[in-house]
């Protein structure tokens, strides 16, 4: 078993574009410069010119169980990201599906214990991935 690689995670670039993140030391360059957040909870960034190269000290994590069909999971996941990409701090999107009936638990948690619970009823049309990213948006839109 091999030890897990330091440093700070980094995005990978080809022709301009990312292509993933690299974990390992930091390689930012001498032309970037780097510093500290404050709107994104003092998450250190490199950045070069207009452009960020690396941004830290916020996550979206999305979960689905027991919802069915994959491709919807993928869509669901995609567009909450987005939804949340721009708020500061870790969140996280809980939906759990139910056997027994066409209700879905979707739970909504964020920084300074922020908290939601919403019941999604899938004859309303609340399982469509448009429907669940404007509730969540509805859902952080007062904070």
């Amino acid at each position: 078993m091999g030890r897990p690689q330091l440093g700070f995670p980094r995005l990978r670039l080809a022709a301009g574009h990312a292509i993933g993140v690299a974990i390992g030391p930091d390689h930012t360059p001498p032309w970037g410069t780097v510093r500290q957040n404050p709107r994104a909870g003092g998450a250190w960034f490199a950045g070069a010119g207009g452009a960020v190269i690396f941004s830290g000290g916020m996550a979206v994590t999305v979960e689905m169980h027991n919802t069915g069909d994959s491709a919807l999971q993928r869509d669901v996941v995609a567009i909450v990201e987005h939804v949340l990409a721009d708020r500061p701090g870790d969140w996280r999107v809980l939906i759990v599906g139910s056997q027994a009936n066409d209700r879905w638990e979707m739970k909504v948690t964020g920084p300074n214990a922020f908290e939601r619970s919403y019941t999604l009823e899938g004859t309303a049309g609340e399982h469509e991935p448009r429907a669940i990213a404007a509730l969540v948006a509805r859902m952080v839109a007062a904070r």
